[in-house]
């Protein structure tokens, strides 16, 4: 519930936060059970718990509207291990991975071409190869 509460009012922030004359934000990740089964299955294949399923749905997908919004890898683990104490940062990177191979796969795949990154994770796309 807190983890839900607060993406909400993260959505609430980000949504007053912007410049007037700013690009329009990225759509946010649509509805589609389908994904949804791929997050949660993918989840229990790494052995990952959760007390509600909604709220780690709504988890993932906030974290891959982070990520489309242009927000670097590292500010998304922080943010997940921030609004989840349970979540270390590794578990953070593995989560967003996760959620970003069921949500945003054109993300996933943008992190993973061969470019110069800053980020010390090598981007979302190489973890669990």
């Amino acid at each position: 519930m807190r983890l839900l509460l607060a993406s909400a009012s993260f959505a609430v922030m980000v949504g007053v936060a912007a410049p007037a004359m700013a690009d329009p934000p990225p759509p946010s990740v649509p509805d589609n059970p389908a994904a949804d089964t791929t997050f949660l299955d993918s989840l229990k294949t790494a052995g990952m718990t959760y007390t509600s399923q909604s709220s780690v749905i709504a988890a993932g997908k906030m974290a891959c509207d982070m990520m489309n919004a242009g927000t670097s890898e590292k500010d998304v683990v922080d943010k997940l291990s921030m609004l989840n104490p349970g979540l270390n940062s590794g578990g953070a990177m593995k989560f967003a991975a996760l959620a970003s191979s069921a949500y945003c796969p054109d993300y996933l795949n943008k992190s993973s071409a061969p470019t110069k990154s800053n980020s010390p994770f090598g981007g979302f796309g190489g973890m669990g190869r």
